[in-house]
Order: C-alpha cells, then sequence, then structure tokens
C-alpha cells in the first residue's frame, strides 16, 4: 500500500529516515523498521513533509544514508587497524553492504579514503567554528585543540600524511582536497589575526599547521611510549609551538605561497 501521492511505501528502514524526521520513542524493538502509518499518526506536521517530497529526493535521502553508513564502518575498522590495510571487502562485511555497493559510491579505496579524511577535517572546522562563537581562540588554545584532535583521531593525520605525500587522487577528487584544506587554513588564519599577528597572516598560518603537524609526525608512535605518555608530551610541544609563534611570526618578511 502506497501514501496518496504514490510515492511512499509504508515502511522504511529507520537508518534511512533523516535524523529530524525520525521518532525516538517508536520502532519495533528489533528490526529497525518504522511503520509509516503509525508514524504519520504521531506527527501531522512530518507526515505533509514526507509526502511532499518528491521520489528523488527520497532516493537522494537514501544515496546519502548508505554513504554514511559505509563511511562509518571504515572509520571504526580504521581505528583498530591501518588504514592502509583495511580491505573494500572488510568494509562491506562491517557495513552490511555488498562489495559492489561500495565501488556505486567510490570507484577506488583512496577516494573512499579521501571521504574519511574530508569528514574529518570538516569536522575540526566545525569544531573551530564552535569555540569562535564566542571569542576567537587563542594561539595556545588553537594548538591544544588542535593537537588533541589528533591525538584522539590517529587515522586523520595519517591519511593526510598519506595525501600530502604523494597520494593518488582524480582531477574531480582534487578540489574536494583543496576546498577543504582552504576552510581550515581560514580557521587558523582567524586566531593568528586575533592573536595579534598581522603581516604575513596566511603564511604563518601555514607554518603553523605544519608545525604541529610535525610534533605529531615526530611523536605519535615513539617506540615504548604510551598513548597518555604520547599525548602529554605532545600537547606540551604545541604549548610551546603556540609561544614561538606569538612572540617571533611578526619578524618574518612577508612572502605568499
Amino acid at each position: 500500500r502506497t501514501l496518496p501521492n504514490a510515492v511512499l511505501p509504508t515502511k522504511t528502514c529507520w537508518m534511512f529516515l533523516p535524523e529530524k524526521l525520525r521518532i525516538p520513542d517508536f520502532n519495533d524493538g528489533h528490526s529497525g523498521v518504522c511503520l509509516y502509518d503509525q508514524y504519520f499518526q504521531k506527527n501531522t506536521t512530518r507526515r505533509k513533509f514526507l509526502t511532499n517530497m518528491k521520489l528523488e529526493d527520497l532516493k537522494q535521502i537514501e544515496r546519502d544514508s548508505r554513504r554514511k553508513i559505509i563511511l562509518d564502518a571504515a572509520l571504526e575498522l580504521f581505528a583498530v587497524k591501518d588504514f592502509r590495510s583495511v580491505t573494500v571487502r572488510e568494509i562491506a562485511r562491517h557495513a552490511g553492504v555488498s562489495v559492489g555497493t561500495i565501488y556505486n559510491y567510490y570507484p577506488n579505496l583512496t577516494e573512499l579514503f579521501l571521504d574519511v579524511f574530508l569528514n574529518s577535517a570538516a569536522e575540526i572546522t566545525r569544531m573551530l567554528d564552535a569555540m569562535n562563537l564566542k571569542n576567537a581562540p587563542s594561539l595556545k588554545q588553537l594548538c591544544e585543540f588542535y593537537i588533541t584532535y589528533l591525538n584522539d583521531n590517529m587515522t586523520f593525520y595519517q591519511m593526510m600524511s598519506h595525501f600530502m605525500l604523494g597520494g593518488e587522487l582524480s582531477p574531480y577528487a582534487t578540489p574536494k582536497l583543496d576546498e577543504i584544506m582552504k576552510a581550515l587554513m581560514n580557521r587558523m588564519e582567524k586566531a593568528i589575526l586575533s592573536a595579534g599577528i598581522q603581516s604575513n597572516s596566511r603564511l604563518t598560518a601555514h607554518a603553523l599547521f605544519s608545525a604541529l603537524n610535525g610534533i605529531m609526525i615526530s611523536y605519535a608512535r615513539y617506540p615504548g611510549k604510551n598513548d597518555a605518555d604520547i599525548r602529554r608530551h605532545t600537547l606540551r610541544l604545541a604549548d610551546i609551538i603556540a609561544v614561538i609563534f606569538q612572540t617571533s611570526a611578526s619578524e618574518y618578511p612577508d612572502r605568499s605561497l
């Protein structure tokens, strides 16, 4: 049975509903299926919204949701093993989809890795934006935030190193990488300007970004040290980097990349 517009079926998978359209207190308790008849009794407004949606809109929601499931599964695997050793078959099994489904979204693993990396970079920019709602973070706060994020998300900096040191990208993917990296540099530059470093601000943002990543490249997997030791040491180094940039960055001549 279908709804009056002959577009929506009476049942849909709970995970494919946009979050704002889900009913938190209703599902069948084990299969994750939301029944539209009861769903609509819950909320007439959302019923009107859904019945007015076009078939293509619903298909896009499903595509986006399935892509997110694939990315989340990949991230969970990357947390327990090096991302370069993860296979498409492992990701498919973990996501509960077929190998063919993954290839419908990504032509190869490099493109999937890039999407995971871009999502993490976008998360950093969102978090920095949240920090900026009241006052721009100090250089010390910015450095500590970024190093903490890298300690909590080792895959991000590993992927960044992979792409920056020669990871092959398609002509379509390269502009996406450039866009998100520019967005991250914009946030770093804003903090630098707020710290009173008015000259060479963009160049200083690049230098600060490189210095912070260098900390992790040097010490993130240091032999004989546990995670707590590494976190403590890298945060101390981040504080030193912040002081150095605060006191000396404005002394260097203006040059652009």
